[in-house]
């Protein structure tokens, strides 16, 4: 229903971090930049932090995605780091950065250890590549294993560190960064991602839509829909995206192609309690259309 009624060829605010939705603000541009910037020149830990649905993994994916497409650069990528101790911890690192796994079974921590760095100076050194591990949810990462990725922060040549390590998480991983001054010291970039505007949550409402294919000339959201979106989804891009799904289907049902107010207030009802919750966004005046919807050219 909701992509007949609004001429969509696929879903604006599905639950993904697909690339091709990836919306970009002055302040994501910049992360964006410092976060591929330390990550490809060997800085060292990188740390993203933020809560839930705020755009950790659409960053990481964003800054993922350019790496990968430079043969300069070896990346691997762990997605769930509950580990249940250094072994393994270490063996999924050699695996997500293509390596070979340790012939001799049962290896202790050191032989690991030993082996991933014989293998980054030999798939790195000679030909100047930047190996880089991404770990996403990062809060799940069992609290003593921090203390073995800063271990691998000691491999290193010159200029620049053998492996570039992006740590994206909850507000928890950052207490047990701080925790350890001999980790929060080698943090060469620290992300905080914050809200969105009410003006970036228009334009990520937009940029969605045209992306799944929406042709009309102006937004079929009403400016007061944008605004009630904007104070119940708390400026969080995830919420804002459910908030805006379901606000589109109340709208088809009653087969209009306009989104009010009274449809986002309806949608919400549908939701769980938790993407109900107002985020203490501060009630900033509301911008005139032509600052939150771009007429189609």
């Amino acid at each position: 229903m909701l992509l007949d009624a609004f001429g969509l060829q696929r879903d604006p605010f599905a639950d993904t971090a697909d690339p091709a939705f990836y919306f970009e603000t002055m302040a994501n541009a910049s992360n964006r930049r410092r976060l591929y910037e330390c990550l490809a020149q060997g800085r060292g830990l990188a740390v993203v932090l933020g809560p839930v649905g705020a755009g950790k993994t659409s960053l990481f994916n964003a800054v993922t995605a350019r790496l990968l497409e430079d043969p300069r650069f070896l990346v691997g990528l762990i997605l769930d780091p509950t580990f249940a101790d250094e072994a393994q911890l270490l063996a999924a690192i050699i695996a997500s950065l293509g390596f070979a796994a340790l012939a001799r079974p049962n290896a202790t921590p050191r032989e690991l250890r030993e082996h991933l760095k014989r293998q980054l100076f030999e798939a790195t050194v000679p030909d100047g590549r930047q190996a880089i591990l991404l770990v996403d949810e990062a809060q799940l990462l069992p609290d003593g294993l921090l203390e073995s990725l800063r271990a691998l922060l000691n491999f290193q040549l010159d200029d620049r560190k053998l492996l570039s390590i992006g740590l994206a998480g909850q507000e928890e991983i950052s207490s047990a960064i701080l925790r350890r001054p001999n980790l929060s010291d080698r943090v060469a970039v620290w992300l905080d991602i914050g809200p969105l505007t009410e003006a970036e949550s228009a334009g990520l409402i937009e940029h969605r839509l045209r992306r799944a294919g929406y042709a009309g000339d102006r937004s079929p959201f009403s400016i007061d829909a944008l605004h009630e979106l904007w104070e119940r989804s708390g400026g969080l891009p995830r919420r804002l995206g459910s908030h805006a799904r379901e606000s589109m289907e109340v709208a088809a049902e009653r087969a209009s192609r306009q989104v009010t107010s009274a449809d986002v207030v309806d949608a919400s009802r549908r939701l769980p309690p938790a993407s109900q919750t107002n985020f203490g966004r501060p009630h900033g005046p509301r911008r005139p259309w032509w600052q939150v919807w771009k007429v189609a050219g």
